[in-house]
């Protein structure tokens, strides 16, 4: 097995070097445009980039959060929305170009650089993993599975080329990577970065900025990614990135013990028709979180538990809820489903567990949890189902009664 004559590792069987190593190596076109672009500004702008430049390192030490169950009321009154509220006004750090490209605010202090003036991670640093306890387990991370470098790591030196037509270049391949992109689509995604929230980029680019951001969620900037995920969710409505990035932010609130970003989530879907993540996860972090399974939760999630007369919740979905609502206060005497009556700790000790994938970004590939399946508990399915039938019941009676009055007046 050869090694690399650049970065010392394994190339394969007779082989000198990596590609993208090479690249490296022989490209610095960039970093030179943005050495020259920085000097030029004066000693005062360099003294503040290099420190700014220190301040985007995370923190890499092994966290020692356990998840606390929260002992929030049982409406949820006590949560508050943090996710919707900074910490810190992004637009006050200095600005950062790549290339000619300005970097919008929300996400400056988010990006990963591997080289030039604003490098902000290395390969030391991601060799490292952390640790976090859930109940009675306890889960290491590496922030490096092992098969591949972070793959939304910009290089400065590696060359950017702003295509003729952008229609033209072929869009990125499935599990992107900046590192193998091509001069021009490097251009592109560039062009992403000032604008993150444009729908008319492909959803390809969105992943590789996306990858970042799943690495802060596990060991960086949790709040302000956890905000931009959101905001980019309301935008790229591609079903594997809402997917994959609903079930990130839900396990990554789980483990770091963050249960009062789950509101915030769950306030962002108001306006969706079905939930597209893992409904199994969404009720591991009500539970763990004591977060009550509202109306709106049972509908979006009715599938699950095999209710397919589901035209009124699409058509008529605040009758419907109404109705819901009516028919859960008449059984329980609540409002909503307190998921503690269906589940005790014993009970979902005792369940069927699934290894679960956290994260797309390929770095962080073998991080994978086993989440114990609620969605199976038959006696929970069962009441979910008779709720359901009940409010579509009433739901059907109550617009007869709607029809009729509107004829007679």
């Amino acid at each position: 097995m050869g090694r690399c004559i650049y970065c010392g590792e394994n190339a394969g069987f007779f082989k000198s070097k990596h590609p993208e190593c090479e690249k490296i190596h022989l490209v610095n076109i960039s970093t030179k445009k943005a050495v020259a672009k920085i000097e030029s500004m004066g000693e005062n702008a360099i003294a503040e980039i290099k420190n700014m430049g220190t301040s985007f390192a995370p923190q890499l030490q092994p966290s020692n959060d356990t998840i606390q169950k929260a002992t929030a009321d049982k409406k949820g009154a006590q949560y508050d929305e943090i996710a919707t509220k900074d910490t810190a006004d992004k637009s006050s750090l200095p600005d950062i170009y790549v290339e000619q490209f300005k970097i919008h605010d929300d996400i400056k202090s988010l990006l990963w650089f591997g080289d030039g003036i604003y490098q902000n991670i290395t390969k030391a640093q991601m060799n490292n993993s952390v640790t976090y306890t859930i109940g009675n387990y306890q889960i290491k991370i590496p922030l490096n599975g092992g098969l591949d470098l972070e793959p939304s790591l910009i290089f400065m030196n590696m060359p950017v080329k702003q295509p003729v037509d952008e229609l033209l270049i072929p869009r990125p391949p499935y599990y992107p990577h900046y590192a193998r992109l091509t001069p021009e689509q490097r251009w592109i995604f560039l062009k992403l970065i000032t604008d993150p929230y444009s729908p008319k980029i492909d959803i390809g680019y969105v992943f590789i900025l996306y990858y970042g951001l799943e690495r802060h969620l596990l060991h960086g900037d949790f709040h302000s990614a956890f905000n931009v995920i959101l905001k980019l969710r309301s935008v790229h409505k591609n079903k594997s990135f809402q997917s994959y990035s609903g079930n990130a932010l839900i396990l990554s609130a789980l483990w770091r013990g963050k249960g009062e970003y789950i509101p915030s989530f769950i306030k962002s879907l108001e306006n969706e028709n079905e939930y597209s993540f893992s409904v199994n996860l969404l009720l591991m972090s009500y539970y763990s979180f004591d977060v009550p399974f509202h109306p709106r939760d049972i509908m979006l999630t009715a599938k699950e538990f095999l209710f397919s007369k589901t035209n009124y919740i699409k058509n008529n979905p605040d009758v419907f809820e109404n109705c819901l609502k009516e028919t859960i206060q008449e059984k329980t005497g609540l409002e909503y489903v307190n998921l503690k009556d269906f589940f005790t700790d014993n009970v979902v000790e005792n369940l069927h567990r699934f290894d679960t994938a956290i994260y797309a970004n390929t770095s962080l590939v073998n991080t994978k949890v086993s989440i114990p399946v609620l969605i199976t508990n038959l006696e929970f399915k069962g009441h979910m189902y008779m709720y359901l039938t009940l409010a579509h019941d009433k739901t059907k009676q109550k617009l007869a009664e709607m029809r009729k009055k509107a004829k007679r007046g």
